[in-house]
């Protein structure tokens, strides 16, 4: 007991000591120092090394919500905040939000509803009162501010923000750096001359990508590899997008005529057979008929001498030709089977040619299509260079990279930040895209 008395007096002087003004501290200042504070340096030390929190999205002017309560439809809303941060919400009325994560603005709406919304629902239906649960109040993001993309890229403006989206991103939404902005010529005229260029690109290495492909079906391969295109400087992901699409076309297309193929075989296997029953049911039913024409005969005969009536007389007649119309029947079963045992093997003779000519009149096709988007892109390049937006085209892909900015709010101030293609944005960004000087004169002198 006298031990534990001891200690806590001991404590109580340290916390003492720890609380009074450096002036007036005294000796008796050991105990501080048997304090394990020093030893939880280390982990302020390791904190870098974590990985990055990120933190509860604030709300903007310009940001916009959506809130809804459970079992009260009438009241789910859409509200984008003004410019003053506040939203208007039906039966809620104006609360201020901006600064605010989505949920505290739950529990201003929870609250308000608590009070304002309860009560009046409660006028209008009496003592039914609905009881507002905890999670019943849901607010989530319907869309955010908008990444502004201005500068020299080919189509500046507002593009609608995504989480975790990057420069890389917004600059492929914004059809990439181009010099055209600021350059000889009209703006209108230079977007659409590298518009125009670069959709005949595209069309052109489609075509060769497509010639490959027919190339392999005809020598009956399942897969086809690459080959260079000259003068077309086009992005290898676009490239191998393309081949893999013609590869699944050329897999198609081999099974396809490889179940045509089956089928026709199946097929003449069961009019063989089909034959072959056919022409044994015709050779029982001419037997058939040779026997009821020799009755008739005989009772024609006995007839003729008066030993049988009329009436056997007409059933044998009717016997033979109920036989004969069953052989002719036979008969032309039997011809319908031939000719189409003979037809099925004509096509399953012609799979191989009609393909091949078929394949032949895609690649003259596909050729003429080439020269086309060939001389296309000739006269599209002659009118860029006479425009001065032939160095723009290979800027992106070939040339030096132009200069990013992002420019962010911050608090009352904007800040410019250097950025790169994997800088990550956040709602509201500007995205700069600049050409200096001297990376102009570099795309000139290409």
């Amino acid at each position: 007991m006298m031990q534990r008395q001891r200690a806590c007096a001991g404590a109580f002087i340290a916390l003492a000591a720890l609380l009074a003004p450096q002036g007036a501290r005294t000796e008796p200042q050991p105990a501080p120092k048997a304090q394990p504070a020093p030893t939880a340096a280390p982990a302020l030390k390791a904190q870098p090394a974590e990985p990055r929190v990120l933190h509860a999205y604030r709300l903007q002017p310009g940001d916009a919500i959506e809130v809804a309560v459970a079992g009260q439809p009438d009241l789910r809303a859409r509200a984008t905040l003004e410019i003053d941060g506040t939203i208007n919400l039906p039966a809620i009325g104006t609360l201020q939000v901006a600064g605010d994560t989505t949920g505290e603005v739950m529990a201003k709406v929870e609250a308000v509803l608590a009070s304002r919304l309860l009560r009046r629902q409660r006028a209008q239906a009496g003592d039914r009162l609905p009881v507002l649960q905890p999670g019943d109040v849901t607010v989530t993001m319907a869309e955010y501010r908008p990444i502004t993309v201005g500068g020299d890229v080919l189509t500046p403006g507002q593009y609608a923000y995504r989480p975790m989206m990057t420069v890389r991103q917004v600059l492929a939404m914004a059809g990439g750096a181009s010099t055209v902005r600021g350059r000889a010529g009209t703006i209108s005229e230079g977007v659409e001359a590298e518009q125009t260029y670069r959709t005949v690109q595209i069309n052109l290495v489609k075509e060769h990508v497509h010639l490959w492909r027919l190339a392999a079906e005809m020598e009956g391969a399942e897969t086809f590899k690459t080959k260079p295109i000259d003068a077309i400087p086009v992005a290898p992901e676009l490239v191998a997008d393309l081949v893999r699409t013609e590869t699944r076309s050329l897999q198609v297309a081999q099974a396809e005529t490889r179940a045509e193929r089956e089928y026709l075989v199946n097929a003449i296997r069961q009019t063989a057979e089909q034959i072959a029953t056919l022409t044994e049911q015709e050779v029982q039913e001419e037997r058939g008929l040779k026997a009821d024409i020799e009755e008739l005969t005989r009772t024609n005969n006995l007839f003729g001498n008066g030993n049988l009536t009329s009436q056997r007389v007409a059933d044998a007649r009717r016997a033979v030709l109920l036989s004969s119309t069953r052989r002719l029947q036979t008969a032309a079963n039997l011809s319908e089977a031939k000719r189409r045992r003979d037809e099925m093997a004509w096509r399953r003779d012609r799979i191989d040619t009609q393909r091949e000519l078929l394949l032949l009149k895609e690649v003259r096709e596909g050729q003429a299509q080439v020269a086309d988007l060939r001389g296309r892109l000739e006269a599209s390049a002659r009118k860029l260079a006479l425009i001065g937006r032939a160095q723009s085209l290979q800027a992106s892909a070939l040339g030096p990279r132009p200069e990013l900015i992002v420019v962010r709010r911050s608090g009352a101030a904007f800040d410019r930040l250097p950025a790169h293609d994997d800088f990550e944005l956040e709602p509201g960004d500007a995205v700069e895209v600049v050409f200096r000087g001297e990376l102009l004169g570099t795309l000139a002198s290409r």
